[in-house]
């Protein structure tokens, strides 16, 4: 049901990070903040800013996401239901499994897509703080089933729409909860970045 490329079977499972043990999405992300600040020589002050601007958009996020899971009328069921359920293929199963080897999703409803939903309020804050989307960098993750551990990426931008793009690939979102959890973590990055810690 789900065509994937080489290449984008390999960013599903470089942003999965789902299991206990690994960082999973927000560790992930200020694994890289880490990098980024130290590669652009930021200093004390600079760092400390930066850091609780992140960390107060993916905590916002992170509130965001459940409210738009959990306390809207839309109760979205993941693609393993509709496949199934919708008579497309009742074997179907997605690419995700756990330490066990076995095919789960979330136990949770699909939209909105967290993982978009973090990598966008990151990335906003990111662009915002650098006065640039076009920085180049690499990330890594500590999922063990992935086959790359690190990827380069050319923009923010560009790794939180591969982020959010990944859970299409690793079969256990829509394309729409992508797109909508990015719409709405760079709505928050933009709260956070124009509201909070502004310069005295």
């Amino acid at each position: 049901m789900i065509n994937r490329t080489a290449d984008q079977e390999a960013a599903a499972w470089f942003w999965a990070n789902d299991n206990d043990g690994t960082y999973k999405p927000p560790g992930q992300l200020l694994q890289a903040t880490r990098e980024i600040a130290t590669a652009r020589g930021l200093n004390t002050y600079e760092n400390a800013r930066l850091f609780a601007l992140v960390s107060i958009a993916m905590a916002d996020a992170g509130i965001a996401v459940r409210d738009v899971k959990f306390l809207t009328p839309i109760d979205l069921w993941r693609p393993v239901s509709a496949i199934r359920d919708g008579g497309l293929d009742p074997e179907w199963k997605p690419l995700l499994k756990n330490p066990s080897g076995v095919n789960v999703t979330p136990c949770f409803p699909a939209w909105a897509s967290g993982h978009a939903t973090f990598g966008a309020a990151w990335a906003g804050i990111m662009k915002r703080y650098f006065g640039s989307d076009g920085i180049a960098f690499d990330m890594t993750t500590d999922e063990p089933r992935s086959p790359v551990k690190s990827r380069h990426f050319t923009s923010f931008s560009a790794a939180a729409r591969e982020d959010a793009y990944s859970r299409v690939w690793l079969g256990v979102h829509f394309p729409w909860d992508a797109e909508d959890g990015l719409t709405l973590g760079d709505k928050i990055a933009n709260h956070v970045f124009t509201t909070k810690l502004r310069t005295l």
